[in-house]
């Protein structure tokens, strides 16, 4: 279950690092980028839900910290917030949103990646 959570969170982390690259692509005139911007910015929210489904079952399970839960559900609340955001063009909302989130996304991606099994945690003190 921690392979599979932590193989959900670097995917989401890649699909999220693809999201300014493709603005980018936009803003320099590219302008089919936006259809490929839209396009991975549901990949991502998709993944961000896998991944609060998967933190919310691993938490349950005992498999991961209490920190792996309401980071992913965070993560996931405002990277819809962040979706709406650009879908209804509110740019002053949805590029903040997205740098902050994309900060967020990298900097937790360790956390995820280290997180060790509480069972297996709770085994070693004894």
């Amino acid at each position: 279950m921690l392979i599979a959570l932590r193989v959900t969170a670097v995917l989401h982390a890649v699909a999220y690092a693809v999201q300014p690259i493709l603005a980018g692509m936009f803003l320099s005139g590219r302008d089919n980028a936006i259809g490929s911007h839209g396009d991975n910015a549901a990949i991502v929210s998709t993944l961000a839900l896998v991944l609060a489904v998967m933190a919310a079952v691993a938490r349950r399970k005992r498999l991961a910290g209490p920190y792996v839960l309401p980071i992913a559900a965070t993560v996931f609340v405002l990277e819809i917030v962040q979706l709406t955001a650009g879908m209804d063009h509110v740019m002053w909302l949805h590029i903040p949103l997205g740098v902050g989130l994309f900060a967020a996304v990298i900097a937790t991606l360790p956390l995820v990646l280290a997180a060790k099994s509480v069972k297996s945690v709770q085994e070693d003190r004894t």
